[in-house]
């Protein structure tokens, strides 16, 4: 049996499928096997839909907490994940001004503008800069 077979043993959870509605659910946890290539891939995606990608639409997924979670689980299972996470605790200027700049433009963008305080802003740019921490 391959590894990709639903019915081997190492898939158990795909056998037991009468979940309840809460076991289904947006936090119901499910096994995911992913090569270190896979990772890899799934890590730069991110990286570069919060710090590259100048769409402002991209703010959506920047700054979500469910791929702020995605992006931690992957950070801790790859091969260098020490490496990664001692890299990611200092802050990255580079991609702070980039950060802000993107917010800003999304801000000015908004066809309704919405006031905001300068806890909800700070509180917005930490949730994008993720894994950063924000410097100023």
């Amino acid at each position: 049996m391959s590894k990709h077979d639903p019915s081997s043993h190492e898939h158990e959870a795909y056998k037991n499928t009468g979940q309840s509605n809460e076991e289904s659910g947006e936090h119901a946890v499910k096994p995911v096997y992913l090569t270190q290539g896979e990772i890899n891939a799934l890590q730069k995606a991110i990286m570069f839909l919060k710090f590259e990608c100048e769409e402002t639409d991209s703010l959506l997924y920047a700054g979500s907490p469910l791929l702020n979670s995605v992006l931690e689980k992957v950070r801790d299972a790859h091969d260098y994940a020490e490496y990664t996470k001692d890299f990611h605790s200092r802050p990255n200027e580079y991609a702070e001004r980039f950060m802000r700049a993107k917010l800003e433009r999304s801000y000015a963008e908004e066809l309704a503008p919405r006031d905001r305080t300068a806890e909800q802003k700070a509180e917005i740019l930490s949730s994008c800069m993720y894994p950063y921490p924000v410097k100023s």
